[in-house]
């Protein structure tokens, strides 16, 4: 059966955004040319253009191309914990493994990119508004989450998905295992003392 035009647009653009996400994994965002990306999708980069304006929006797609599969995968693996695994314990778990995931670094090198870059800067920002409401939500979801109080909530989402952005993007440079295999009942225990109340 013969693809729709859209249908072959839908398919270039997804070929696009994969080489793109590819691209800043293997040579980063500086380096990470229009060319450079048209030639691993097998398009050129009219073909490019034709389907984003400007760099910044095909970068703004690629922004959101990776938080659509971070907010995914965190959905998915929320979906699959244990009603009796505690709720924090499983939380904890599943930021480690997706902010340490390669495709969570393509938005690391993004959001470096934004400090001086406006345009950037705006785009993720809507970007990463709409990323945090949904990572809240799908928190919210977690066995035992609803121990938790409403009016810190948010707050405690916000710190840990930062410990975790702030631990993988130091793991690319200095690994250091040792704080590594300490950090999640470290904040386990932390976060036991500083909510007395809660279920976990």
């Amino acid at each position: 059966m013969a693809r729709t035009q859209q249908q072959r647009r839908e398919e270039t653009v997804g070929r696009l955004l994969q080489a793109s996400i590819d691209t800043i994994v293997e040579v980063g965002y500086a380096r990470a040319s229009a060319a450079m990306i048209a030639k691993r999708a097998g398009v050129s980069v009219g073909a490019l253009f034709r389907h984003f304006d400007t760099m910044g929006d095909f970068m703004a797609a690629t922004a959101y191309e990776v938080l659509r599969r971070q907010l995914e995968t965190f959905a998915k693996r929320v979906a699959e914990v244990p009603p009796d695994r505690p709720a924090l314990e499983a939380a904890l778990t599943i930021l480690r493994d997706i902010t340490s995931g390669s495709t969570n670094a393509v938005f690391y090198e993004l959001m470096i990119a934004a400090r001086t870059d406006e345009k950037l800067k705006e785009t993720l920002q809507n970007v990463l508004s709409q990323y945090s409401a949904k990572i809240y939500d799908a928190a919210r979801s977690l066995p035992g989450a609803e121990s938790y109080p409403e009016e810190t909530y948010p707050v405690l989402v916000a710190l840990l998905t930062n410990v975790f952005d702030g631990a993988a993007i130091v793991r690319g440079v200095l690994p250091l295992p040792e704080i590594e295999e300490q950090r999640i009942p470290m904040l386990t225990s932390l976060l036991s003392l500083a909510l007395p109340n809660s279920d976990r």
